[in-house]
C-alpha cells in the first residue's frame, strides 16, 4: 500500500470513529448541531488560500449559521515518532484557520518525540494515540467480578510512555492527553475539550 493510501486509510479510521461517537451522542454535541467533515478546506487570510484539513468537526449553537467551534483533527500515520516541527506546523495552521474558535488535536498511530509532546501541551493541542493492532495485546481470561474491575481500571502511569514510545505494547489501544490531563476514550477527551471551550 502506498504512503498516500495508508494516510488516507488512517484519516478514514479517525473519521469513522468520530462519526460513531457523534451518531451515538457521545461527543457532548448533538448530531443536530454538529457536522463532521473529511478533507474540508478553510480560508487562511495569511496565505490568501485554502488550508485543507484531514478531519474537522463543526459545532453550532441552535439557530446560528456559523460554527461556534471548529475542531481540527490532524491525522499522522507514522511508524516512528512525530517531530516537534510537525506540531509547530499544525499550530500555525490552527492560528490561520481561526484562533478564537478553533481547537486542534493530533491523532496518530505512532508516537511523539518528547519535545513534540511538550510543545503540543504548551499550545493546548490535544494528542490522541491509536495503537496499531499488532501492538495491542488481546488477552482472554476467565471473567470474575475482580477481573471485570481490573479491566475497567486504567493505569494512568502508562500514558506518557504510550504517547512517546513508538514500540509501546498495551492491552488498550487508545491514549489521549490534553490540558495536563490524560483520557482513556474518545468521549472523555472530547467532553473535556467541549466543556473547556464552553467556559
Amino acid at each position: 500500500m502506498s504512503t498516500t493510501a495508508k494516510g488516507s486509510a488512517f484519516e478514514q479510521r479517525v473519521h469513522d470513529a468520530l462519526a460513531e461517537e457523534l451518531k451515538n451522542e457521545r461527543l457532548c454535541a448533538s448530531p443536530k448541531h454538529a457536522t463532521l467533515h473529511r478533507r474540508k478546506s478553510y480560508h487562511s487570510r495569511d496565505r490568501n488560500a485554502e488550508i485543507i484539513t484531514d478531519v474537522s468537526l463543526e459545532v453550532f449553537l441552535p439557530g446560528k449559521a456559523c460554527p461556534t467551534l471548529v475542531w481540527i483533527f490532524e491525522c499522522k500515520d507514522y511508524s516512528g515518532s512525530i517531530p516537534v516541527d510537525d506540531v509547530e506546523e499544525f499550530h500555525s495552521k490552527l492560528q490561520q484557520i481561526g484562533e478564537d474558535n478553533t481547537k486542534g488535536t493530533i491523532v496518530t498511530n505512532g508516537a511523539l518525540q518528547k519535545g513534540a509532546l511538550a510543545y503540543a501541551k504548551s499550545k493546548k493541542i490535544g494528542v490522541i494515540r491509536l495503537l496499531p493492532d499488532d501492538q495491542v495485546s488481546h488477552i482472554m481470561e476467565f471473567m470474575t467480578m475482580q477481573s471485570l474491575q481490573r479491566a475497567q481500571h486504567i493505569d494512568w502511569s502508562e500514558f506518557p510512555t504510550a504517547l512517546t514510545n513508538p514500540d509501546h505494547q498495551s492491552r488498550r489501544g487508545f491514549f489521549a492527553a490534553s490540558d495536563n490531563y490524560h483520557f482513556g476514550s474518545w468521549y472523555s477527551v472530547l467532553a473535556h475539550e467541549l466543556s473547556a471551550k464552553a467556559t
